[in-house]
């Protein structure tokens, strides 16, 4: 039986679900190709590969080219082959499928990240279904084709647009073993953390956020015995389909390296004056000034020289270890402050500090474009109210809220200890439109009982 047959024959919310996902795949290609096009220009009105985006795009030809996860910044500048883990993995991997077989180029990427937006809206909608019922379901997938912040991640090439997918995984993984606690169901729980880890790195942390709440505050049906080694078999499992990525670093780099090679790179940038007081409270700044500089070269001549011809590369991980030492040193003299400083980064994250400053930085700095960010921002703050009502809901029915929320402790630790960035909020926007979906089919039917959807479409008189 073809794909095409199966859909036709399948319950008309789940055809519904897959029409919402090939309409919301078909927008986003025409955002690619028409709304942002690839320019060079860096005008307000298309796209310029930048920051993350142009390390994504970069990495993944290099890989497709030699085979190893190099440094693309520093081959655009000296043509040198540098080892690089500036990111998990299967972001890179996915795109240097594509420039393998001929597509390499920036509009062929941002096409090919598309396709995620697509996997996105029917995963959500089905899960969403399993979860709530077809008008649930139906809602979430609407939600997730229109939501501005999670297309515009597809768009802009980042690492985002696939992660999404890989967060309602988690959650249906979840809710599975909820519903039969056992061990090859935790096992899949493991797996599918460490999938998503391998995209976005702070969705490690899910193994104390999310995995031991779900074993050990809820499953009365196991024992201590049993809850220990569902523990112990969640993270292993997870530790094997890691473990190739992270003995491929330890091999390749001099200093330890786990996920990702530049976790002192992201502290240093929110780890000064800058950062911690004035208007960019909170947000990320460029914190190398002179003194830092010239720190940097003492420490590692030729970091930083006068001359670029005399530039020394150093091993990524050395660079690292210098500016984490660099970020725990500022962490260490200001710790008095931090507090402050975490509920800022937590509050940006949040769009509920600042968020004037924040919505700027994004169309300014990030490059979201005001229009989507803007909007995005508008949807964000309407599903809060129906979120509220689709969790008290779950609640009543007696369904567990531990992995959906699990994404709030998440995202906070990751922002507190870094910075506060809207697309770090993803996660949340997809917990977000589950719940809220929950509501909207919950008012509906509340509606539908009462007869007014009826008589809305009831033929007026003659």
């Amino acid at each position: 039986m073809s794909i095409v047959d199966r859909i036709r024959e399948a319950p008309r919310a789940v055809t519904l679900i897959v029409g919402v996902g090939l309409a919301g795949w078909l927008f986003r290609i025409w955002a690619v190709l028409v709304y942002r096009p690839t320019c060079r220009t860096g005008a307000a009105d298309c796209y310029t590969l930048a920051g993350d985006a142009l390390y994504h795009h970069g990495q993944a030809n290099l890989l497709a080219d030699h085979f190893r996860y190099l440094n693309p910044n520093i081959h655009l500048a000296t043509g040198e082959l540098v080892d690089s883990a500036g990111d998990p993995p299967l972001f890179a991997a996915y795109l240097a499928g594509w420039s393998k077989i001929g597509f390499d180029g920036v509009t062929d990427h941002r096409l090919a990240a598309t396709f995620w937006g697509f996997v996105l809206i029917v995963a959500i909608g089905l899960f969403t279904r399993r979860l709530a019922g077809d008008v649930a379901g139906a809602a979430a997938a609407v939600l997730a084709a229109v939501h501005p912040l999670l297309w515009i991640n597809d768009l802009m090439l980042l690492s985002e647009g696939m992660y999404q997918p890989f967060v309602v995984l988690m959650f249906w993984a979840a809710y599975e073993w909820i519903r039969e606690p056992t061990r090859r169901r935790i096992v899949l729980v493991g797996i599918a953390i460490a999938l998503a880890t391998m995209i976005r790195a702070e969705a490690l942390s899910l193994y104390g956020f999310m995995v031991l709440p779900l074993i050990w505050w809820g499953a009365r049906t196991l024992d201590t015995g049993e809850k220990v080694r569902q523990t112990l078999l969640c993270g292993i499992a997870g530790l094997m389909l890691m473990s190739p990525w992270l003995v491929y670093n330890n091999l390749r780099f001099e200093k330890p390296v786990t996920i990702s090679a530049v976790t002192g790179t992201v502290m240093i940038a929110g780890a000064c004056d800058g950062a911690w007081t004035g208007e960019s409270l909170g947000y990320w700044v460029n914190c190398f000034d002179d003194e830092l500089i010239a720190e940097l070269e003492e420490a590692l001549p030729g970091t930083w020289p006068d001359d670029e011809a005399d530039r020394v590369v150093y091993d990524e991980s050395v660079i690292d270890e210098f500016n984490r030492e660099q970020a725990l040193e500022y962490y260490q003299d200001n710790w008095q402050r931090f507090p402050k400083v975490a509920l800022a980064r937590m509050g940006r994250s949040l769009e509920v500090y600042r968020v004037s400053h924040t919505l700027r930085m994004q169309y300014t700095v990030e490059g979201r474009w005001e229009e989507p960010s803007t909007v995005g921002l508008g949807v964000y703050y309407a599903l809060v109210p129906f979120t509220v009502i689709g969790a008290l809901l779950m609640r009543r029915r007696g369904q567990r809220l531990t992995p959906l929320l699990s994404m709030w402790p998440m995202i906070m630790f990751a922002s507190a200890i870094t910075f506060g960035l809207t697309r770090y909020r993803v996660p949340i926007d997809i917990a977000m439109i589950v719940m809220a979906s929950v509501a909207l089919s919950w008012i509906f039917h509340r509606f539908r009982a009462e007869g007014v959807f009826a008589a809305l479409r009831r033929e007026p008189a003659p």
